[in-house]
């Protein structure tokens, strides 16, 4: 960065007296002006926060220095001065506090200023909500945060059981605007509204060093990475065409440590404290303990034990949901925040982590909260299983269907006593994230490393998604594996859409596995339910079968039946939870999902007897799933004479009820439009258009 300074010499910036009085005179004007500040702030804000009140119009400048002796406010405002414009030191009792504030009239948003501290040391302001680069040589900039236009933003967060998480990375999610790749992701949201998915999460986006990264080196915790990806406004755009779609955000954020490069926090006002590890910390980061300073990634652990360092967190929480509008987090590793080098316990953090887990759960009802490595434990929603990838990854892999073991799959999908139960939302389970996929390879690679297109791959890749999305937990997947992407994660790797048609069968079978566990056809409410029990686990014939129902509702079963084998199971008899008809509502191995698959097994099965047992076709490596809903169309015959319309249907849907004719303003946006006559909420509930020209005459079919 360069520093201006004011020089004045003969040759150059010389003022004339003779020819320029009037010059000199607002010059001087505006120097009196500046340095004459007559108290500490009376207004709220930290950082930098504008203001517009009966006083006027300007910024109030607030900061935590206890070691700083002085403390000056260089800008473009004021030619960088180091000696014109300084912060007052806040009392409390006529005792000064360590923190400085300042009311600035006149600044504007967009200012660019930075801290000068005991006449020697440039900072960057912590809270600063938007920098133009991370570190010493980057500015920070006055940013309003009332100045966005939300008009119109509104979401309600998914249900916990509803919730299913696309997960991706800003920097090479869509990138064909360099400038700003908030606004370009946009362009993509429609594709993932299309694939059934109701929330992204979106990998740390807080200000880092260069322009590339996976975000977990979080240099500016309060700004938005800007130049790489498009600062504070291009994130808000972003996250308000989300909600428009009907899309969640849920961000990922760290404060296991900071940095460890381009950190102009570190000894931030001047205080390197008893340095533990040489070259300290200061205030905001343990100092005096190596156990506590060191973390996998840099001895930069925050200082939890300190409340304003918590106060900082906690706001830097609430920022994101006031002002971002995020929909909730990702922590990353909570539990390295709660337990410092050597495992020793970090009460603070654990007491910081459930006071701003109740601060959300209290102020922001709904917004969801998922911890990395904490489960059921200190208020989170959810946890990763992070266990559940390589478990089940590795049954995938075997190139011997010998070597597959069912119990391990079973215990994989029905329960981890971590998660505090059989079922229910505890864990999100997933086979592919970023830590998956960079650290290690694809999931497609990982089944076959020499062609991850092959049939063995698409196979097993997709049975393990299958089982993955409908055990029990909240179901996500990382970018590019719904397209079979085979390609190594990296920040600088874009996403490579054009899979999505090379593959366009794969994203079909996604997109039907995905409206599958959420039941938005309404043929399957029991993938969303609390409740799993096992069927089967033949480690001989390589098969697992399972339910899921809901307890409120038991009698709304889902079967999910998996073949680890190589090879069909003809007439295979299977225990189900109840007699009568089964129907198929997805098959894995169906010819819409592949020109080489068999299209194996019937779409009905019915059970009988006590227990009830039905004979099952399966084709190889291939998952089932069903239930009682029948998934035919009501084929409705809608004839009409005279004005009066006459409806009738298929035996099957024999009992159903025909409501009177009723007026609707609009087709409601959820319905899917079945045919030009026919409109349909789930299985239970059919809305007809008796008169398709009008468009305004109603029947409501239901079942009763």
């Amino acid at each position: 960065m360069n520093k201006i300074h004011l020089v004045r010499t003969a040759s150059k910036n010389q003022f004339s007296v003779g020819s320029n009085l009037a010059a000199l005179a607002l010059v001087c004007a505006a120097l009196s002006m500046a340095t004459t500040v007559p108290a500490q702030s009376s207004r709220s804000g930290w950082g930098s926060t504008p203001y517009h009140d009966a006083q006027g119009t300007g910024v109030t400048f607030r900061v935590w220095a206890p070691n700083a002796t002085s403390v000056y406010l260089p800008g473009n405002f004021n030619n960088w001065s180091l000696n014109t414009t300084h912060l007052i030191q806040e009392t409390n009792n006529g005792v000064g506090d360590g923190i400085w504030s300042l009311d600035l009239a006149g600044i504007t948003n967009g200012t660019q200023y930075k801290y000068y501290f005991n006449g020697n040391l440039w900072k960057q302001d912590p809270r600063a909500r938007l920098v133009n680069w991370s570190g010493s040589s980057g500015n920070s900039i006055v940013y309003d945060p009332n100045a966005f236009n939300w008009a119109g933003d509104s979401l309600t967060p998914p249900a916990l059981n509803d919730l299913f998480v696309y997960e991706l990375h800003i920097g090479t999610f869509y990138t064909n605007s360099v400038s700003n790749k908030f606004v370009a992701a946009t362009n993509k949201l429609d594709y993932l509204k299309s694939l059934g998915v109701n929330a992204v999460e979106v990998m740390p986006i807080a200000e880092f060093p260069v322009d590339a990264s996976w975000g977990y080196n979080p240099a500016q915790l309060f700004a938005v990475e800007n130049i790489g990806y498009g600062g504070t406004d291009g994130f808000k755009t972003f996250v308000k065409a989300c909600h428009a779609r009907g899309l969640a955000v849920l961000l990922d954020v760290v404060h296991n440590h900071y940095g460890p490069t381009d950190l102009d926090m570190w000894d931030f006002d001047g205080w390197q404290g008893v340095n533990a590890i040489p070259g300290g910390g200061g205030i905001y980061f343990y100092e005096s303990n190596t156990n506590l300073q060191i973390t996998p990634w840099g001895a930069t652990r925050p200082n939890f034990s300190s409340q304003q360092v918590c106060n900082f967190i906690q706001d830097n929480f609430t920022m994101w949901l006031s002002e971002c509008h995020v929909d909730g987090f990702r922590w990353d590793t909570p539990n390295t925040m709660m337990n410092g080098n050597g495992g020793i316990y970090i009460p603070a953090a654990d007491s910081l982590i459930y006071a701003i887990n109740t601060m959300i759960h209290n102020n922001y009802p709904g917004k969801i909260s998922i911890a990395e490595d904490v489960y059921n434990y200190d208020g989170f929603d959810s946890a990763w299983d992070t266990t559940f990838p390589g478990t089940v990854t590795a049954q995938l892999a075997y190139t011997s269907d010998s070597s597959r073991d069912m119990p391990t799959i079973a215990n994989a999908v029905q329960y981890n006593v971590r998660y505090g139960g059989t079922a229910g939302t505890g864990r999100v389970a997933f086979l592919e994230s970023h830590d998956v996929v960079g650290n290690g390879v694809r999931l497609v690679t990982a089944i076959d490393s020499v062609t991850p297109n092959s049939y063995w791959a698409r196979k097993r890749s997709t049975l393990g998604a299958a089982v993955t999305f409908t055990a029990p937990g909240i179901p996500m997947l990382f970018q590019g594996q719904e397209m079979l992407e085979n390609q190594q994660f990296s920040d600088t790797r874009p996403v490579d859409w054009s899979k999505t048609n090379t593959y366009s069968n794969i994203v079909q079978l996604y997109r039907d596995l995905i409206s599958a566990r959420r039941n938005l056809k309404g043929y399957t409410p029991g993938l969303e339910g609390d409740q799993c029990g096992m069927l089967q686990v033949d480690n001989i014939n390589k098969l697992v079968a399972f339910h899921r129902w809901k307890s409120a509702a038991p009698n709304q079963d889902a079967v999910v039946i998996a073949n680890f084998a190589n090879g069909t199971l003809n007439n295979y008899t299977l225990n189900f939870p109840s007699a009568g008809n089964w129907y198929v509502q997805f098959n894995s191995d169906s010819t819409n999902y592949g020109s080489d698959y068999g299209n194996i097994g019937s779409s009905v099965v019915t059970a009988s007897g006590s227990p009830a047992t039905a004979s099952i076709t399966i084709g190889p490596y291939s998952a089932l799933i069903l239930s009682q809903v029948p998934n035919i169309s009501p084929q409705l015959t809608i004839t009409q004479t005279n004005g009066v319309a006459t409806i009738s249907w298929l035996n099957s849907y024999s009992g159903w009820v025909l409501d009177s004719s009723m007026t609707l303003a609009a087709n409601p946006p959820a319905w899917n439009q079945v045919s030009a006559s026919l409109y349909q909420t789930n299985a239970t509930t059919v809305y007809i258009n008796a008169n398709p020209s009008a468009g305004a005459t109603f029947y409501r079919l239901r079942k009763p």
